[in-house]
């Protein structure tokens, strides 16, 4: 990825007077990157994905009067590592541990340092039975901040019996602290940004859905419930789709959905909020 962009930098002196220095400025970057299974173990092997990127930015503006020039650089390198290895278990049932590592460092005249995060998860399917579980945990081992830690802990059940997306289908999850972990949670800034937001310290959430047939059983109508519980609020929602009946599980080639939304919020001075949307899907 590159790129390039020019405009102007308005600066007004701090001295009271109605002067304005408008500067040129322009900015050059780019950033290359690789993301992939490196080791395919298979159904009883081990499997190792990767994740690493660089990333260059540099900014100039001109002089203008007494305002002299000036640049600045920045430059970024994430790394991430996930190994995993399935455990077969009876009846088509499996166990899959995992073990993931993030590391950043920021260089140049922005925030610089190292960072370091690492994380477990030990998730349960059983195909058969249509349920699936999984437990995670990371811990912020490190941070160019040395006073910021960062631990998450969540827990995440679904149950879809159905091989099509027929029937009932339910999925619950209850996360305590930030939920990112490691290939994620310190590989992507936007989600660092947010660790200390006390929405992140519990959330349960829940939906339940069921899969009725229609139009002479070559569509699936299938209305859904849903409710996310947290310290700062709360959220309901409840949604009517239809999409081509699959035996393939819930991967419809086209869906459409009317979804409803009420969020509350435990604040007095916050108004309820609620919305109303039409969505249109079409993997490809």
């Amino acid at each position: 990825m590159a790129g390039y962009g020019r405009g102007k930098l308005s600066v007004k002196p701090d001295d009271g007077s109605n002067r304005e220095y408008r500067a040129g400025s322009t900015m050059v970057m780019g950033a290359v990157g690789l993301d992939g299974l490196l080791i395919d173990g298979g159904a009883e092997g081990l499997s190792l994905t990767t994740t690493i990127d660089l990333l260059s930015q540099r900014t100039t503006t001109e002089q203008v009067d007494a305002l002299s020039s000036s640049e600045g650089s920045v430059s970024r390198l994430r790394v991430g590592l996930e190994a995993g290895r399935p455990f077969p278990l009876a009846n088509g049932a499996a166990l899959l541990p995992s073990l993931e590592v993030g590391m950043r460092q920021d260089s140049g005249d922005g925030e610089t340092g190292f960072g370091l995060e690492v994380g477990a998860a030990l998730a349960w399917n059983d195909p058969q039975r249509g349920i699936r579980g999984e437990l995670k945990g990371h811990t912020l081992v490190t941070h160019i901040a040395e006073e910021f830690r960062e631990q998450g802990l969540a827990l995440s059940f679904a149950w879809d019996p159905s091989p099509t997306n027929r029937g009932p289908s339910l999925a619950l999850g209850h996360a305590m602290r930030a939920t990112a972990s490691g290939m994620d949670a310190l590989l992507n800034p936007t989600v660092l940004e947010g660790l200390d937001d006390a929405s992140n310290s519990h959330q349960f959430k829940a939906e339940f859905a069921y899969g009725f047939p229609a139009h002479n059983n070559r569509l699936t109508m299938t209305p859904s419930l849903a409710v996310a519980l947290a310290p700062t609020g709360r959220s309901y929602g409840m949604a009517w789709s239809l999409a081509p009946y699959s035996q393939q599980g819930r991967t419809e080639p086209w869906e459409i959905a009317l979804e409803g939304k009420r969020e509350e919020s435990n604040s007095a001075t916050s108004p309820v909020d609620h919305s109303l949307g039409l969505r249109f899907s079409l993997p490809f």
